[in-house]
């Protein structure tokens, strides 16, 4: 429920014409994103993640992504409180791009069952468990550091123009 409400609101959030129209509106759900949607989502992804049956990569993947997701999301919501927007902006994001790395996890799942399933009996001995457990740490660490790398390389970007029109 949580992270649907923080995957739902983070749109509106970095969607400039929405950001510029209604600012406080802006403000208003970017509290329901942080609140209602992040924290709990994060922190239960802490709990959920180091309990995960998928295995040990998959565990620390998850915990990873949880403890990121709420660092750069606080950060973020600290820097507006600070106003200090350029920064906010950068780590909203960090934090949008890890918002959406759950989406890209579930594609990237489903697209490596489809590659693994015909090495099963191969690759894994016939072993189901351990190619779901392989399937998941690959998921899960490639969801999150893509959306992030490509988050980074968009913030970088930015400044780059930035520092060419100055």
């Amino acid at each position: 429920m949580c992270g649907s409400i923080a995957i739902l609101s983070c749109g509106f959030q970095v969607w400039p014409w929405f950001r510029r129209r209604y600012p406080a509106l802006h403000r208003r759900l970017g509290r329901w994103y942080v609140f209602a949607g992040v924290l709990p989502a994060g922190l239960a992804g802490l709990v959920i993640g180091a309990t995960s049956p998928f295995g040990p990569v998959a565990r620390v993947s998850n915990v990873m992504l949880a403890a990121l997701w709420l660092t750069v999301t606080a950060t973020g919501w600290r820097m507006a409180r600070r106003r200090r927007f350029a920064e906010h902006r950068r780590w909203m994001i960090r934090s949008f791009a890890l918002t959406l790395s759950i989406m890209l996890n579930r594609v990237l799942a489903a697209v490596l069952v489809v590659i693994f399933d015909p090495q099963l009996e191969t690759t894994f001995h016939g072993d189901e468990k351990l190619m779901t457990q392989t399937v998941a740490g690959i998921g899960t660490w490639l969801g999150w550091t893509t959306c992030l790398l490509i988050a980074e390389w968009w913030i970088e970007r930015g400044l780059r123009t930035q520092r060419v029109s100055a």
